[in-house]
Formats: structure tokens, C-alpha cells, sequence
């Protein structure tokens, strides 16, 4: 009860601000000729997605039913804080969790067996993904060719080993406390005789684990995290990123959303630019028009990268801020500011900072055009906080009246 009252808050705050009722996903249907059932689908996408005409990333989550609540609030409270970008979210939910999830294992002892049920199947499952899944939504919505997938416990066995089959299926592997208990060759095999193109394998690959302090699935996590150290140390060449994370404070239940809100941020950590803030930086980066251009330039290739539009704008906000700060290059912020605001011509904030710098350089009339458009543009959205844009304008009239008077 407790559990759900926080995922309540948590959507409550960050799902949008109408009066209408908060809807965080949609449920749908698809038929699968591979595993000759329906299976269902949770389905979230991003506030802007009708408005907008770009292409999103998105995160296969499997164990919907257990994690689509929390991951539907993560994934919108990490872009409201600029740290990732906006995702579509595609939950599936389980039929027969144990066979789709597990690979075929002759070392599975009896015992086990029986108490699984029938299991074996994640050969039919990945191929569920390639042939059918990922195609559907591919055809069906405004998708990125990026992708994450997210497993938890048996989930991040399946990771696991489709990672080790396919690699090249998804651009990162968000994996939560494995069961790495299961019994599975692959993870014995050394990575050179896997991995033999270092330089094709560009994936990220986050893993955590619980409080699991003992057992044969504690010593395989271990195991595989050193593989995955020893194998990018080893191949400079490799594309590759990983990372660690255990957590000894959480539960095996409990690391799901932990481990979810901090891989995200790994994933797409690369989309947080490093700008210039002293006049030193500024300089080594060839001073501000060129700390401009190596701004943009590192989001372009980066989205080339990606396969998505990775948005430039708060990087070139943070630049802007940084010239306004050093009096010699206050003019270089209203640069900054312009160009953010030609890119992003439907954001409130890059018309407000424009407003801003000009204000700073004692150009009232263009500072008042920028914030009366930014007013305009935070008031067609429901952000609570549109009364700071109109303060921002009413002062400004009164400079512009006082100067006037004067």
C-alpha cells in the first residue's frame, strides 16, 4: 500500500498539471504467429508526441504489470530535469514468464524444472522481438531506431543472453539483478571467442544486483561484470560502455526502480554536454564563437548517433549563461541565445534567456519582444510557473517606464 501511494505521488506530480484525469499509458493487443497467443502491451508516449513531427527512443520493459507505473514516472521525471531525452515506454506484459524469459538449459536440475514449469523458450522470444515486436512498433508510432530494453531478475537473464545471441537488437541493456542462478553456458564462454569485431560493439550495458550476498547468482554477476571490464580495457577499439552498480541496500525486489532511474541516466549520459564557464575554458576551446560551433557540432553527431534528434538546447542555455556572467562576452550571449531560440522556436525559456541577455545589454524593446513571446508560449502549456515570465515582463516595464521618464 505504502508502495503504491508513492507511484501515485510520482505520477501524480510529473504525468502534466490539467484538470483532467492523469492517463500515463494505453493498453493494446497484438497477435504473435511465433508464440501462437495474443500478447499485451502497456504503452506509453511522450507528452509532446502528437505535436510534434520527431522520431523517440524506445525502452522495452519487460514484467510490465510490476514495473510500468514506475517506469512511466522515472522516465518523466529524469527529462523534466534535462538528463534524458523523452522516451516511448512499451511494456509487456508476461503469459508464461518462466518459458519466455529462460534459455534451454539441460543443467537445470529436476527439481528446479518442475517447480518452473515449462521453460526454455527465450530463443522463440527473441525472435518474438525481431520479427514481430519491434517491427510493430516501428510501423505503428513515431519510433528512433534506439533502443533499451529493461529486465529485472528473470528479465535480466534474458538480457543477458541476448545480449551474448543478438547484441546488435538493442542499444542498451538496462539489467536489474540477473538470475544468473539459471544455469547458461554462454556466460562461462570467453568474450574474444563471443565479441570477435571489438569495433562493431557499441552498446551500453548497465547491471546491477541486490542484496543477493551469496550463491552461485552473486558469483555470475560478478563474473560477468569482470568480463565486460576486462573486455573493454582489453579493445580500445570497442564502442562498448558498461557499468556496475550494485546495490547492497535494496532488496531483490526493491533494486527494480533504483537500478531503472540511475541506468537511465547512464545510458544517455553522453547527452550531458560539458560547456565552458571561465574565461580560461572559453579560450581553450578557441574562444565564444567556437565554443558555440563545438556545441553544436557535438549534438549533431551525437544524434547521428543515436538515431534521434538529442536536443542542443540547454547546452547552448548554459553557454549562454556563461558568456552573460564575463562582462567581455555578454554580447556572445545574446548570440548564443539567438540561435537557441531559432532551432527551438516553440521554447518559452529560449525566448526568456534571449529576453534576458538583451536586458543585460540595455536593449529594453528587443528584451520586451522575447518576453512577451516567451509569456505567450508558456501560457499555451500548463507549467505552474508561467507567473515568473510575467514578472520577468513587468519589470521590464518598469525600467522602460523609468527610463522613459527620465
Amino acid at each position: 500500500m505504502k508502495y503504491n501511494l508513492i507511484i501515485s505521488l510520482i505520477l501524480l506530480s510529473f504525468s502534466g498539471y490539467s484538470q483532467n484525469d492523469i492517463t500515463i499509458g494505453k493498453t493494446t493487443t497484438i497477435h504473435s504467429k511465433i508464440l501462437n497467443e495474443d500478447r499485451i502491451l502497456d504503452i506509453h508516449l511522450p507528452k509532446s508526441y502528437e505535436e510534434s513531427n520527431k522520431t523517440y527512443p524506445v525502452l522495452y520493459l519487460l514484467d510490465s504489470y510490476y514495473n510500468f507505473s514506475h517506469a512511466v514516472g522515472s522516465v518523466e521525471y529524469l527529462y523534466l530535469n534535462r538528463l534524458i531525452p523523452e522516451m516511448i515506454i512499451v511494456g509487456i506484459r508476461n503469459t508464461k514468464r518462466n518459458r519466455d524469459l529462460t534459455p534451454n538449459s539441460p543443467k537445470l536440475s529436476k527439481k528446479e524444472r518442475e517447480r518452473m514449469g515449462t521453460v526454455g523458450g527465450a530463443d522463440n522470444f527473441i525472435t518474438f522481438f525481431e520479427n514481430e515486436l519491434i517491427p510493430y512498433i516501428e510501423k505503428t508510432y513515431k519510433s528512433a531506431p534506439y533502443k533499451v530494453i529493461v529486465g529485472h531478475s528473470l528479465g535480466g537473464l534474458f538480457n543477458v543472453y541476448t545480449f551474448f545471441k543478438k547484441p546488435d537488437m538493442f542499444n542498451a541493456y538496462l539489467t536489474i539483478s540477473p538470475s544468473l542462478w539459471y544455469p547458461n553456458d554462454l556466460i562461462s564462454q570467453e568474450f574474444d571467442n563471443m565479441f570477435k569485431n571489438s569495433s562493431e560493439l557499441n552498446q551500453t550495458f548497465y547491471l546491477t544486483l541486490a542484496d543477493e550476498v551469496s550463491g552461485t547468482m552473486r558469483g555470475n554477476v560478478i563474473m560477468l561484470s569482470g568480463k565486460l571490464e576486462n573486455y573493454i580495457n582489453a579493445h580500445k577499439d570497442t564502442g562498448l560502455r558498461f557499468k556496475y552498480n550494485p546495490m547492497p541496500e535494496e532488496s531483490h525486489g526493491s533494486t527494480g526502480l533504483p537500478s531503472l532511474y540511475n541506468g537511465l541516466r547512464f545510458i544517455f549520459e553522453p547527452t550531458q554536454y560539458e560547456i565552458p564557464r571561465t574565461k580560461k575554458e572559453i579560450m581553450a576551446q578557441g574562444g565564444p564563437d567556437s565554443a558555440i560551433e563545438k556545441a553544436e557540432t557535438y549534438f549533431n553527431q551525437l544524434s547521428a548517433k543515436y538515431g534521434f534528434e538529442v536536443t542542443n538546447e540547454y547546452a547552448l542555455t548554459d553557454l549562454g549563461y556563461a558568456f552573460l556572467k564575463i562582462e567581455e562576452y555578454k554580447i556572445y550571449s545574446v548570440k548564443a541565445f539567438k540561435i537557441n531560440a531559432e532551432q527551438h522556436p516553440n521554447s518559452f525559456d529560449a525566448y526568456s534567456t534571449l529576453g534576458m541577455a538583451y536586458e543585460a545589454l540595455d536593449e529594453l524593446q528587443k528584451a520586451k519582444y522575447n518576453y512577451e513571446k516567451a509569456l505567450k508560449l508558456v501560457k499555451e502549456t500548463e507549467d505552474p510557473e508561467w507567473e515568473f515570465y510575467q514578472t520577468d515582463l513587468d519589470n521590464l516595464a518598469k525600467k522602460i517606464k523609468a527610463k522613459t521618464d527620465n
